[in-house]
């Protein structure tokens, strides 16, 4: 599939994918934007599941307030998110897509679900994805040592992906620092740095590039079984 398609490419197309990402810190060991790095590739593979298919270009800022005490992270206030998300799914209307799957690579953007709720008020515009079960499902399928709490951020599971997508350079791999921090109230009052001081929670040295792909196939498989009955709506 050309992931660079031309207008006339696009003209029957019925489906598109939304991929959104953000620019935050991931750890020591990671890129700022790995969270559209995994949304852009997942967007891409769902796509070519359901040729012909349309990969909106990422959009690479979110809802990242919680890392605001960590250098070189960016947000996007809620009613820009908002705005965008309304902007984009018109325009693809305008070109005749009917569906959209909008493919989150940020755990923090809590905000999606209701924009997508408004968003289907008046028809089946609009399917969110991955769901938690999604990633639940595909943890246990590629024998992620831990849960998806204590995963939660630059952990094992991320590293896993750059790892299989990535031959080398990318994931530091001399600074893989495990973070173990199992609770963590107040998180949206106080930020993530209260409770890391690397930025990751999780286990990144458990991290492989085998179980890299084994997640990220099985990702992408669990949203394909949503993503069919999405387009089975009337």
């Amino acid at each position: 599939m050309n992931p660079f398609p031309s207008w006339d490419e696009c003209a029957n197309m019925k489906l598109a994918f939304f991929p959104i990402g953000s620019t935050e810190q991931h750890g020591t060991h990671l890129p700022i934007h790995t969270d559209t790095i995994i949304a852009a590739i997942v967007a891409q593979r769902l796509a070519e599941r359901f040729a012909p298919a349309y990969v909106v270009p990422a959009l690479p800022y979110s809802a990242s307030f919680e890392h605001s005490g960590f250098p070189g992270s960016v947000s996007l206030r809620v009613t820009t998110i908002t705005a965008v998300m309304q902007d984009v799914i018109h325009s693809l209307e305008q070109s005749g897509i009917s569906r959209c799957v909008i493919v989150n690579g940020h755990g923090g953007n809590a905000l999606l679900h209701n924009i997508a709720q408004e968003l289907n008020a008046h028809g089946h515009r609009v399917m969110l994805a991955p769901k938690r079960l999604h990633w639940e499902r595909a943890y246990q399928q590629a024998g992620i040592s831990v849960s998806l709490s204590q995963d939660m951020h630059a952990g094992e599971a991320e590293t896993s992906i750059l790892m299989h997508l990535f031959a080398d350079g990318v994931v530091k791999t001399d600074k893989l620092i495990d973070v173990d921090t199992p609770r963590r109230p107040l998180l949206e009052v106080v930020g993530m740095k209260a409770f890391t001081p690397t930025g990751t929670i999780g286990f990144p040295s458990r991290a492989t590039s085998a179980k890299g792909k084994a997640l990220l196939d099985a990702l992408v498989r669990e949203i394909s079984h949503s993503v069919e009955e999405f387009m089975s709506l009337g």
